[in-house]
């Protein structure tokens, strides 16, 4: 069984590089990128369970960024990948192996907390970097690298940017429950609250920890904030690629073998 977990754990490390590596979008100003790697993430967690989700996705991901030349990224997206894969793999794991109507409800309430904190905290951090922009710490090295020669056009676009990544905070789990309620009646096994809701907590984990790890390695707060709708916007796709995976393979000895 170890040798069958570490050869498991082994060719899910080198998918999840694959498709992190090879399928990439830069992300201006950030140094970063975003890539479908999410996705393999989720197919490994909730196959497989926390400790290869775990393994595979920092190792996976930490090495796409050494070879893809984000070497600086390595270190954070090791931890920040490694806690998204076991996030994900516990909650779907101790979900399913105790199911109730009552587990059901207070997974769904604690997510549904989770979520609305992670809103409140992002909307109220950024209304607190708006109005202190101007007595911050803002290099004219770092306005002609954003593109703005004023402080107050620069205050526009980051208020639309906060406008935008509240709509997507609060659109992106309306849409994954509407998807849960209508494809649990065909597979509850696979589209359960435990699965989608321990993505979508992990997802969250992720867009904090990049933000939080490009506050301490670009040295401010504002380039960071660029990361957070695009990160949001991996994560969602990621699963979408992931669950449109795993439905397709549901009834293949991969499934028979795992631990969903």
């Amino acid at each position: 069984m170890k040798i069958k977990n570490l050869v498991t754990t082994g060719i899910m490390i080198a998918l999840i590089f694959v498709l992190t590596f090879a399928i990439k979008v830069p992300v201006p100003f950030t140094r970063g990128y975003i890539h479908l790697g999410d996705s393999m993430i989720f197919i490994t967690s909730i196959l497989f369970g926390w400790k290869v989700g775990a393994l595979a996705g920092g190792l996976g991901s930490a090495l796409a960024d050494i070879v893809g030349g984000y070497a600086f990224w390595a270190i954070p997206t090791f931890i920040i990948k490694g806690a998204m894969g076991a996030l994900v793999g516990l909650i779907s794991e101790t979900y399913r192996k105790k199911y109730s109507l009552k587990k059901e409800i207070s997974i769904f309430s604690l997510s549904v907390g989770i979520w609305v904190a992670f809103i409140l905290s992002v909307s109220f951090s950024l209304k607190n970097l708006l109005n202190n922009l101007a007595t911050s710490t803002i290099t004219p090295t770092l306005m002609n690298e954003l593109g703005y020669e004023n402080i107050e056009d620069l205050k526009v676009f980051l208020l639309n940017t906060r406008n935008l990544i509240n709509i997507i905070l609060i659109i992106v789990p309306i849409i994954l429950i509407l998807i849960s309620l209508v494809l649990r009646k065909k597979d509850l096994k696979l589209f359960n609250l435990g699965n989608l809701m321990g993505s979508v907590i992990s997802g969250l984990w992720m867009v904090f920890g990049y933000f939080l790890a490009g506050r301490i390695l670009l040295g401010n707060w504002i380039i960071p904030i660029f990361e957070i709708p695009w990160n949001i916007l991996q994560f969602t796709i990621g699963m979408i690629v992931a669950y449109s995976v795993l439905w397709a393979f549901r009834n293949t000895k991969l499934f028979q073998s795992s631990e969903i």
